[in-house]
């Protein structure tokens, strides 16, 4: 199932950052491995996404990210 989030941040060093969700909730981690589009051009602050939802450990995260 395909969620939509907004970017509240990412990390260019850790290569990671978190997605607001707009249905609400907590904060999503997600990594730049699971950006499906071009995982040269960082995510920028307030970007729009479509994503998953997965784990990382225990943590619920988001994959398979792409633009809307």
């Amino acid at each position: 199932m395909k969620h939509l989030g907004t970017v509240r941040s990412f990390d260019e060093t850790k290569g990671r950052g978190l997605i607001k969700p707009d249905s609400g909730g907590e904060l999503l981690i997600f990594e730049r491995s699971g950006i499906y589009s071009d995982r040269r051009v960082p995510p920028l602050e307030g970007q729009r996404l479509t994503y998953q939802i997965g784990t990382i450990g225990e943590q619920r995260c988001a994959v398979n990210l792409g633009n809307v």
